[in-house]
C-alpha cells in the first residue's frame, strides 16, 4: 500500500498541474469532463479547479471527507467515460484508499486495464477479493486480468475456485466452462438442460459451433436464445454473422442493421452494418449511415478516425477526389496510424490530375504496408497517364512479380506489355504463371483475351470454351465467352445460354447484363435490349460502355432525343478516363473514335423531324 500511496502523491502533483495548465490554456474544464452533472457549473472552469484541488489537498492531509471521496468518484467517472483513463485512475485512487468502497474498488480495476497496468490492476482486485469475499463482481474482474495476463493456469484456477463459491452465477459458470481444456459444449449442454431459457449459455454454445463452422446448428442455437431475448445485441449480432457466413446476405444485413439501430453508439455494429452494405454494393446506403453517424457526434462522442477513412475511400469509388483527399489530409495531419493513407491520396491526387504529387505519395508508401506492390504498379500506371511512356515501359521491365501475389502481379505485368503491344511477352509472363499455378483460372482467361492478337479470335473462343468447360461456374470466363461470340455474331443462342448462366451465379453484375443486353441488341430484339442494358447501368452507372450500348439500342428504337442525351453522357464518361483506361481498351478505343460522328447523326435526325414538324 506504501507504494501505491507514494505513486498517488506523484499523481496528485500531475493532477493539479494539468488542471491548472487546462485553466492557462482557458480550456473549460467543466465542459470537457461532462456539464450535466448536478454538482458541476458548465461554465466555471475555477470551480472545478477549486474542488479537485481541495480533494487533493485533504487527502494528501488525511482529513478527507466522506463528500469529499464521492465527489472524487463521480468526477473520476465523468472522466472514464471521456476515456481520460489517467485522470480517472488518479481519482478513483483517492476514493478507494480513503472510502474502500466495492464501487470504487472495481472502478479503479477498470481504469487501469484500460490503461494496460495489469500488474496494478491485479494488486487492486487481490485485495477486493479479501475485502468482498462474497461478491461474484470481484472474481470476474480477477479473471479477466488473468486472462489479460494470458496467465491460463491463474485464470482457469479462479474461475473454478468462483464456480464453487457461486454456482448459480450463469457468467461465472460460462467462463469457466469456454476456459477450461476439453468437454466446453458438454457441460453447457448439460447446464442447459436445467436452465433452457439461459441466453448466456446458449449464446455460449452458438458462437462454438460457429468457431467450428458448424453455422447450421450454430444458428439453431442464436435463433432458439432469440425467441428468448428479441432485445440482446450479441445474439442478434451473431445471427447476422452466420448469415453472413452462409452467404444469406440479405438476412445478414437484415440482423446487422438491427444491432445498429438498438445500439447507435457501437462502433462495432456501425461497422458491421457498414460493411455488409458495401459487400453488397449499397455504397450510398453505406455513405449514407456514416454521414449520419459522424453529424450525431460531438466532442463527447467524436466521430472514429477509421470512420472518416471509410467515407474517404467511398468518395473514392464516387471520383469525389476532393472530398476524400480533403478527409485523408485531415487524417494524416492526425497521425492515424493507416499505412494505407498515403496510398488513397496517391488515387485522389491521380484523380485530379496531379500526377507528380500522385508519385510523391506512393513513393511514401512504407514497404510494410499491404499495399506497397500495389504503389509500385500505381508507378508505372502514373508513368502512362502523364506521357512517360518510355519510363513506364522501362518500369514494367524491371517489375518484379511477388511469389506471394503472382497471379495478380502476372496479370498486372501481361496487361502492361499488351497495352505495349508487347503481346508475346505478356503471354510468355501468363504462360509462366499458369505453369506455377495450374489452377488459377484468371490466368488462362488473360490468355485467351491476349491469344486473339497473337493467334485469331476463333483460337480466343476455343480457349474461352475450354475454360468454360473446366470451371463451369466461373462467370467471368462465361461473360468472355459470350461477349466473344457476339462480337464475331456467331451461335448467339449459345452465347445467350452462357451469359444467363453467368448471370444467374451474378445476378447483380453490370457487365454481364450489358453483355446480354447487347447480345439482344445483335439481335434485334430490342425491347430485352434495353431491358437489360438499363438493368446493367444500375449496377455499373460511371460505365461508358455500357452507356454507348443504351444509346445504340435506343437509337435502333428512334428513341433519338434519349439516344442523344446518353451519347453525350459516354462522351462525358469517356472525357473522364485516364489515358490507360481508354488506350488499353480496344473496344473503347473504337467507341471514343466515332461517338462524336454518332452524335452528329443523331442530331441531323433530330433537326430533320424538327424541321419536317414545323412545315
Amino acid at each position: 500500500m506504501s507504494s501505491l500511496r507514494s505513486e498517488l502523491y506523484f499523481y496528485i502533483f500531475i493532477l493539479v498541474y494539468l488542471v491548472s495548465a487546462c485553466q492557462t490554456n482557458k480550456v473549460e474544464v467543466a465542459k470537457n469532463i461532462g456539464s450535466t452533472r448536478e454538482n458541476i457549473d458548465k461554465n466555471s472552469s475555477s470551480y472545478v479547479n477549486m474542488r479537485i484541488t481541495r480533494i487533493l489537498h485533504d487527502f494528501e492531509a488525511s482529513r478527507i471527507t466522506e463528500a469529499e471521496s464521492d465527489e472524487a468518484f463521480l468526477l473520476g467517472k465523468i472522466f472514464e467515460e471521456k476515456k481520460e483513463f489517467e485522470i480517472a485512475k488518479k481519482l478513483y485512487l483517492i476514493n478507494f484508499f480513503s472510502s474502500k468502497n466495492l464501487t470504487g474498488g472495481l472502478s479503479l480495476v477498470n481504469c487501469l486495464v484500460n490503461l494496460k497496468e495489469y500488474d496494478e490492476a491485479l494488486d487492486i482486485a487481490l485485495k477486493l477479493t479479501v475485502l468482498f469475499p462474497k461478491n461474484p463482481d470481484v472474481e470476474l474482474s480477477l479473471a479477466n486480468i488473468y486472462f489479460l495476463k494470458n496467465d491460463q493456469k491463474s485464470l482457469v484456477k479462479t474461475l473454478e475456485s468462483a464456480y464453487k463459491k457461486f454456482p448459480s452465477n450463469e457468467t461465472i459458470f460460462v467462463k469457466y466452462a469456454l476456459n477450461i481444456n476439453k468437454g466446453s459444449k458438454k457441460i453447457l449442454e448439460k447446464f442447459l438442460l436445467k436452465h433452457p431459457k439461459s441466453t448466456s449459455v446458449i449464446l455460449s454454445l452458438s458462437e462454438l459451433y460457429f468457431n467450428e463452422k458448424n453455422y447450421k446448428k450454430s444458428l439453431n442455437y442464436a435463433k432458439s436464445a432469440y425467441l428468448i431475448d428479441s432485445d440482446n445485441v450479441e445474439i442478434i449480432s451473431i445471427i447476422a454473422k452466420i448469415e453472413q457466413q452462409q452467404k444469406n446476405y440479405k438476412e445478414a444485413e437484415k440482423y446487422f442493421k438491427l444491432a445498429f439501430e438498438k445500439e447507435l453508439d457501437n462502433n462495432l455494429n456501425a461497422q458491421n452494418y457498414v460493411n455488409i452494405l458495401l459487400y453488397q454494393k449499397k455504397i450510398q446506403e453505406a455513405l449514407s449511415i456514416l454521414l449520419k453517424l459522424e453529424s450525431s457526434s460531438d466532442e463527447h462522442v467524436p466521430f472514429p478516425p477509421e470512420f472518416s477513412f471509410q467515407i474517404a475511400r467511398i468518395l473514392l469509388v464516387n471520383k469525389d477526389y476532393e472530398g476524400a483527399k480533403k478527409r485523408l489530409l485531415t487524417l494524416d495531419s492526425m497521425n492515424y496510424a493507416d499505412p494505407h493513407i498515403k496510398y488513397y491520396l496517391a488515387l485522389c491526387s491521380q484523380g485530379l490530375r496531379s500526377f507528380q504529387e500522385a508519385l510523391k505519395y506512393l513513393s511514401e508508401v512504407p514497404e510494410n504496408s499491404s499495399l506497397y506492390q500495389e504503389s509500385r504498379k500505381g508507378i508505372i500506371l502514373i508513368q502512362i497517364n502523364s506521357k512517360n511512356k518510355m519510363d513506364a515501359l522501362d518500369s514494367i521491365k524491371k517489375f518484379e512479380i511477388s511469389k506471394n501475389n503472382l497471379v495478380e502481379d502476372s496479370i498486372f505485368k501481361a496487361n502492361i506489355l499488351a497495352y505495349f503491344s508487347k503481346y508475346d511477352e505478356a503471354l510468355g509472363i501468363l504462360n509462366y504463371a499458369i505453369n506455377k499455378k495450374p489452377n488459377a483460372r484468371e490466368l488462362y482467361l488473360k490468355k485467351a483475351e491476349y491469344i486473339k492478337y497473337t493467334e485469331s479470335k476463333d483460337a480466343a473462343i476455343t480457349l474461352a470454351e475450354k475454360i468454360a468447360s473446366k470451371w463451369p461456374n466461373y462467370a467471368d470466363g462465361l461473360n468472355f465467352l459470350g461477349y466473344s461470340l457476339i462480337e464475331k455474331n456467331e451461335k448467339l443462342d449459345y452465347a445467350k445460354k452462357v451469359l444467363l448462366k453467368a448471370i444467374s451465379i451474378d445476378p447483380q453484375n453490370g457487365f454481364y447484363l450489358d453483355s446480354l443486353g447487347w447480345l439482344y441488341y445483335q439481335k434485334n430484339d430490342i425491347s430485352n435490349s434495353l431491358r437489360y442494358l438499363n438493368e446493367a447501368l444500375k449496377y455499373e452507372p460511371e460505365e461508358p460502355v455500357i452507356m454507348y450500348h443504351l444509346a445504340m439500342a435506343q437509337f435502333k428504337d428512334e428513341m433519338y432525343n434519349e439516344s442523344l442525351n446518353n451519347f453525350y453522357e459516354a462522351n462525358r464518361l469517356l472525357e473522364n478516363l485516364l489515358p490507360y483506361q481508354i488506350e488499353s481498351d480496344q473496344e473503347i478505343v473504337k467507341i471514343s473514335k466515332s461517338i462524336n460522328v454518332k452524335i452528329l447523326e443523331v442530331k441531323k435526325i433530330i433537326e430533320k423531324q424538327k424541321y419536317q414538324t414545323n412545315s
